[in-house]
């Protein structure tokens, strides 16, 4: 079945995660890309360990449903060939950097002339105007400008990085939707347009709850003002593991009943406890206070043991999982996510699936990630290229 991005033409001048993970989700929708890679391959092909054969892990992760083309457009003959295949897309996906568009020849201002219906999205790292407009950017340099890294770790320690690459992959999302804007857009009026996102105007945006709930608060208290000294989460320990959980909905009587059945009977009515013990678990003033109380109490039972418990009174609770027993577990099978995919090298890796289901425009994986320049010739000779003209090309260094 045809996605729901079937029919529309992306060209992807991007490398690393940022915007291969934009033009991925848009891939998994049904859009075709071409991935326009330099001679030596996107950075990412050499991100690792761990490699499967000679690719990297973190490559074949976003690199799904593209065609691969090698071209070095900082050759006249290159940019030619770029602005040809941009003349029959849709989009431009590009992370240059300000300003190395234009100088490239491939900037909005200059395609837009004799393509007034392409949409065109540039990422960067501190965005396109200000003092650091020019300055590399990876993860780790945006999540310490943009404050993330303050609230990780313990108080007084040095801070710590968040595990995930918060920055790039959302802002490959922003990317992502964007995009879908300005197509929706064209739709609508059968204009273009130039759209634009950072990777730290991405964490600025996710941060704002935060900071809005610290500009005013009537009183300095709640998870967006206590995370800057709340001691890091690592649950509730259990005889076999540790758990997280949390009492939002239980009535009163569900909440005698857990403290009586727990044996803690002398704190129903600390004012602690307040709250059905709202504010004892999870997210509560004074969670990390009696934390040690609901510790003594789960000391004898295992986590399977303290999540059906407190399921039985109406609250929340789930074991600390590692990599494998999430994988093996009965929900995740459910999410349908986990994908083995077969690679050209000759050899299957798993992965993460489009995490949308779409009845009637499903997102699926069509194709393995490319090897470096595996569709060149493919897409060269729809623009009328033959064998010759590639060979020309191949001797002198514009196509790999």
């Amino acid at each position: 079945m045809p996605g729901a991005l079937d029919g529309f033409t992306i060209v992807d001048f991007t490398q690393g995660l940022c915007g291969p993970f934009a033009s991925m989700r848009l891939a998994d929708a049904g859009a075709e890309v071409i991935k326009i890679e330099p001679l030596g391959g996107d950075t990412a092909r050499t991100m690792g360990p761990p490699f499967i054969q000679d690719e990297s892990a973190v490559f074949l992760s976003l690199n799904r449903n593209k065609k691969s083309v090698a071209l070095d457009v900082t050759t006249p003959d290159g940019r030619k060939i770029a602005q040809q295949l941009i003349a029959r897309a849709d989009v431009v996906l590009e992370d240059f950097g300000p300003s190395q568009a234009e100088r490239l020849g491939l900037g909005y201002a200059d395609l837009s002339q004799t393509h007034e219906t392409l949409v065109y999205c540039a990422i960067s790292a501190f965005g396109e105007e200000g003092p650091l407009r020019d300055q590399p950017g990876s993860e780790l340099v945006v999540q310490a400008m943009a404050d993330y890294t303050h609230s990780l770790g313990k108080i007084g320690e040095a801070p710590v990085r968040l595990g995930t690459d918060v920055a790039s992959l959302n802002t490959g999302i922003m990317a992502s939707q964007a995009i879908t804007a300005g197509l929706f857009h064209r739709v609508r009026k059968g204009e273009g347009q130039r759209v634009a996102v950072s990777m730290l105007g991405t964490l600025l945006h996710m941060r704002g709850i935060m900071w809005t709930s610290m500009t005013d608060p009537d009183e300095w208290y709640g998870f967006h003002l206590d995370h800057y000294t709340r001691p890091p989460d690592e649950g509730y320990k259990t005889k076999d593991g540790h758990v997280y959980f949390g009492l939002r909905r239980g009535s009163s009587e569900d909440w005698d009943r857990l403290m009586l059945t727990l044996g803690l009977t002398d704190y129903i009515t600390d004012p602690r406890f307040q709250g059905f013990g709202r504010e004892a678990t999870s997210i509560g003033r004074y969670a990390p206070e009696v934390k040690p109380i609901w510790e003594r109490a789960f000391q004898q039972l295992t986590n399977a043991e303290v999540v059906k418990l407190v399921h039985e009174f109406r609250g929340d609770a789930v074991p600390f999982n590692d990599y494998p027993t999430l994988c093996a577990h009965p929900q995740v099978a459910e999410l349908d996510i986990l994908k083995d995919v077969d690679h050209p090298a000759g050899e299957s890796f798993r992965t993460i699936g489009p995490v949308w289901h779409l009845a009637d425009t499903p997102a699926e994986i069509k194709s393995p990630p490319p090897t470096l320049g595996q569709h060149t010739d493919e897409v060269l000779s729809g623009l009328g290229m033959n064998a010759a003209d590639l060979q020309q090309l191949r001797a002198a260094g514009v196509v790999g």
